[in-house]
């Protein structure tokens, strides 16, 4: 038998690839001079539009006066309008409960109908006119640039970013990109509103941008039609400079995926990103059954110190809710149920040596459906600050942040682990008007003290809620909104010396119209990461904003994604380094089947701003 030998097939695949390679040169060569003669387009005096004030509009404004005709036109017997996305209003005004109990949860309800009765409106309409958080921005029919802003400042590990741009008149675009007192200058021709900066020029950017200014510049015209003496008016829009930082932000950030309307039977999963790619992976799944939250960290560098993230099963489980704690050097933990005649808690904070962990326990409260774009709020009956010592098995209420007639949440540690910042207000009070003040009360080895309010940050007229401390110790960051917590329309981050002398100021980088809210320090103290629904109200995405030594921010840039999910960016959690822990190690740990560990209340007498509950 003839053998066969690879050399006799040789030359017909060279051949084949010569061909494979001359046909692509010629497509790219043909690729190049078609965009060649659209560049000279573009060539010649350009008219730079005045980019008018960019109104918002309020979409359940028409919802609601939809809604109402229709309910004041259909038969009593007819069905109920539906509403638009993504609920319907004909969904039953459900509860979700945790650690309240049934008699509390009506009582809130009472509460909630006595704020309607004064405002003269039904329920469901009080809650579209008061909360909604949907905006949709007036489209520009001049072309401008919006985002990324003009002089933002991008972190040098961060991915290619995208530009965008509004234009209602053109349909062909011009992008250049170049970087003042340097050769580097880019052209690029697109039929989008949007485009993407190619790796390499990323790359060249970043590394010529860090003393100098980069810029950007938009051209737009309508392509030519049959007549090629046709004039073409060319637009261009103003120019957008932005520069690369020389401090890096963290390079992961490990956060939860939640679908906007945050109903109780959420099961939402927890990732982790790679800031320097487009890379994600599964930090912890829920396997569709869990519900895991408020997770946080000890340390920052993420192979190290020690993990806490709450844990209950979806809603219809019988199962209490548990606390997890994952050693990040290990994978090892346990689970660990807190002993207080109500279950619920929510809202953590590590000291800096990782043995104590300060929670928002004691806790009850409710959550009722929202309807159309709102989004959830918790109606609070109780909560209590207590801290678990994890080198004595021991957790104890905190004296001076444990008053029965004030709500404690949103605990903190001071820099030096000697105090407590938290928000309070007072129980009973409707979360529509419910203020937060933020206080700060000695531990005292768990002595506790009398509580300070802390200036700027208490009885402004505002809710202060949510303070994180910097790591280097100088700046306390926290949300102020006209009312309530978590994901409110109106509210904007702030900072104040973490001395806690002096007044709160407003970080530049906040939106006018939209939630800026869950925020976490980089562990140089450079960046902040923080949600922010400005792009639509309604998802949530992450933006990264530089703070200077003054304590003053730079305009937001977002964080890049390939394709944005319909979903919502919430508690995101900065980590140095990518943990060697493992997704399975972790769920072993903290799912409701693993044994829990009951821990045990340590006595501590009251001091005498506990029994004055003031």
């Amino acid at each position: 038998m003839k053998r066969f030998h690879f050399t006799s097939l040789r030359m017909p695949i060279v051949g084949l690839l010569l061909v494979v390679v001359g046909a692509y040169s010629v497509v790219s060569y043909a690729r190049k001079v078609k965009e060649g003669k659209l560049h000279t387009l573009f060539v010649g005096p350009s008219e730079v539009p005045e980019v008018p004030d960019r109104p918002y509009t309020v979409r359940s404004e028409s919802d609601l006066r939809a809604y109402t005709a229709a309910e004041h036109e259909a038969p009593s017997d007819a069905p109920e309008t539906e509403m638009p996305f993504p609920d319907k209003a004909k969904q039953a005004d459900v509860a979700w409960i945790e650690g309240a109990t049934r008699e509390q949860f009506e009582a809130m309800r009472q509460e909630r109908r006595k704020v309607d009765a004064a405002t003269g409106a039904t329920q469901r309409e009080d809650r579209l006119r008061w909360r909604d958080a949907y905006r949709e921005r007036v489209p520009s029919r001049v072309l401008w640039i919006s985002y990324p802003p003009d002089h933002a400042v991008f972190p040098p590990n961060l991915c290619e970013p995208r530009v965008e741009w509004d234009d209602a008149i053109n349909d062909l675009w011009q992008v250049t990109v170049g970087v003042t007192g340097t050769a580097v200058e880019h052209k690029f021709i697109t039929t989008e509103r949007q485009w993407h900066f190619p790796k390499k020029l990323w790359r060249i950017v970043r590394e010529n941008a860090v003393t100098r200014d980069a810029w950007i510049q938009i051209k737009g015209v309508q392509r030519p039609d049959e007549d090629p003496k046709k004039a073409l008016k060319i637009q261009a829009a103003p120019v957008v400079h932005f520069r690369i930082s020389q401090h890096p932000a963290d390079d992961y950030v490990v956060y939860r995926l939640v679908v906007p309307q945050f109903q109780a039977q959420k099961t939402p999963d927890t990732f982790i990103r790679a800031l320097r790619s487009f890379e994600q992976k599964p930090f912890l799944a829920t396997r569709q059954r869990y519900c895991f939250s408020c997770h946080t960290f000890s340390s920052k560098r993420g192979t190290d110190g020690m993990m806490s993230i709450k844990m209950r099963l979806s809603v219809g489980e019988k199962k209490p809710v548990g606390l997890g704690i994952v050693d990040m050097a290990s994978g090892k933990g346990w689970k660990a149920q807190f002993p207080f005649e109500r279950k619920g808690f929510t809202y953590m904070d590590w000291n800096r040596t990782g043995d104590q962990l300060v929670i928002s326990a004691n806790q009850a409260f409710s959550s009722s459906r929202p309807l159309i774009h709102e989004t959830q709020e918790l109606e609070y009956s109780g909560s209590d600050i207590a801290v678990y010592d994890l080198s004595r098995d021991r957790v104890a209420l905190v004296p001076g942040a444990s008053a029965p007639d004030l709500l404690e949440l949103y605990p903190a540690w001071t820099p030096d682990d000697q105090r407590i910042v938290f928000s309070r207000v007072q129980a009973g009070v409707s979360v529509r008007l419910m203020q937060f003040d933020l206080y700060v009360v000695d531990y005292a080895e768990g002595k506790g003290g009398i509580p300070v309010a802390l200036e700027g940050a208490s009885n402004n007229g505002k809710s202060n809620y949510f303070a994180r401390f910097s790591p280097d110790g100088k700046w306390l960051s926290f949300c102020m909104a006209d009312q309530g917590s978590l994901i409110e329309p109106s509210s904007d981050l702030y900072v104040l010396p973490a001395d806690l002398q002096g007044p709160a100021h407003r970080l530049e980088c906040n939106a006018e119209s939209a939630a800026d809210s869950w925020h976490s320090w980089s562990s140089n103290s450079r960046w902040l990461i923080f949600t922010s629904k400005r792009d639509d109200g309604v998802f949530a995405r992450w933006y990264l904003t530089e703070i200077d030594a003054e304590g003053h921010a730079s305009p937001a840039v977002r964080l890049p994604l390939e394709k944005p999910p319909l979903e919502c960016f919430n508690l995101p959690e900065f980590l140095n380094e990518r943990p060697r822990v493992s997704e399975r190690q972790i769920f072993e740990v903290v799912r409701a089947e693993s044994p829990t560990k009951n821990i045990k209340s340590e006595k501590v007498k009251k001091s005498e701003s506990e029994k004055v509950g003031k």
